[in-house]
């Protein structure tokens, strides 16, 4: 995504992480400076995150500068210098933020944990396939230092889901009763990232083991779904048909529900 103006005066790296000041991590400059850049960072953060509720359907933004002013969630940014006759371009927005989430792991437990959540993950049109949302992501994953199996995905769509499967052989899904998703290996030794405060249920979890360098895969036989393709995604995710506490008292049901529904 172009603008008018030079997006490479903002941003001194092709990755960049934003906060609430809406300024990049590695920003340097005076007040005035400072106020300028934020006024066009928040350009930027308004486009992308239009522009990533349009690919998605949705009728309103999940990102805006607004709501990363009043929030305590991340915005990663990627650009690319050369673009724009030197002005470079906007490429990708990842959004990510700690929620508190009632979940279901495999054995029909409710936990009740502080997970870390990918909110939005846009790249544009004119970009993808290219390995940039491939870069974000794994820009991220480093930087939390956390495994992609540990991330709760909320309300994904059909093309990150291809994505999440393409590079990170994420395929078994628990289904959940609100809108976010969990992959194979989430509930496998939980780092700081993804703590569980209560749980309602005395079965245990199961261990997991590493493969392919992440802890994400178990070896145990378990009652998750295996992702394909248009078989789980935004448009279908699991609603709940009971409130919290009747799930706490009864259980899960005993019939689970099958989750239905590349790009970056």
């Amino acid at each position: 995504m172009e603008f008018r103006f030079n997006v490479n005066d903002i941003f001194k790296s092709t990755i960049s992480k934003i906060n609430h000041a809406l300024l990049p991590s590695d920003f340097s400059g005076d007040r005035r400076n400072a106020s300028h850049s934020a006024a066009l960072v928040a350009n930027i953060i308004d486009a992308m995150g239009y522009a990533s509720a349009k690919a998605q359907d949705l009728q309103h933004p999940i990102t805006s500068a607004d709501k990363l002013r009043n929030i305590d969630h991340t915005v990663y940014l990627m650009i690319e210098p050369e673009d724009n006759d030197g002005k470079g371009s906007v490429v990708g927005l990842l959004k990510i933020g700690v929620k508190n989430l009632f979940l279901f792991d495999e054995t029909g437990m409710v936990h009740e944990m502080k997970s870390l959540c990918i909110l939005d993950f846009y790249v544009h049109e004119s970009k993808q396939r290219s390995g940039y949302g491939k870069k974000l992501y794994d820009y991220m994953l480093h930087d939390k230092e956390i495994s992609p199996c540990k991330l709760a995905i909320d309300r994904p769509s059909e093309n990150f889901l291809s994505f999440l499967y393409k590079h990170y052989g994420l395929a078994k899904i628990y289904p959940q009763t609100n809108n976010f998703v969990l992959f194979e290996g989430f509930f496998g030794n939980n780092t700081a990232s993804t703590v569980s405060t209560k749980s309602y249920s005395s079965q245990g979890t199961p261990s997991h083991n590493e493969k392919n360098g992440h802890d994400c895969f178990d070896n145990s036989s378990v009652t998750s779904k295996t992702y394909s393709p248009n078989s789980y995604g935004r448009h279908n995710a699991v609603k709940p048909d009971d409130t919290m506490g009747k799930i706490i008292g009864q259980g899960l049901p005993s019939t689970t529900q099958s989750p239905t529904r590349s790009g970056f």
